[in-house]
């Protein structure tokens, strides 16, 4: 029994303040990947697609759409 060694003391001064630096550095690592995560898989993917669109958008055909279906009475051709 005596070989075995002494257990460690326990932090008992400014364990606070070392819990709160661990989970700093924890928390901005996962805002950092969750961020990254969201702009790559969302954001992109949404411009893509409106990327897209406005490449075979006509404003005009739009425009004349709206104006048969009677949507635009104050514009006047």
């Amino acid at each position: 029994m005596a070989t075995e060694g002494r257990l460690q003391k326990p932090q008992l001064r400014d364990m606070h303040i070392t819990k709160t630096k661990k989970s700093l550095v924890i928390v901005t690592a996962i805002v950092s990947v969750v961020g990254l995560a969201y702009k790559i898989l969302v954001s992109d993917a949404y411009e893509k697609k409106v990327e897209d669109f406005y490449k075979t958008y006509n404003a005009e055909a739009s425009l004349k759409r709206m104006n048969e279906a009677g949507l635009m009475e104050s514009y006047q051709t």
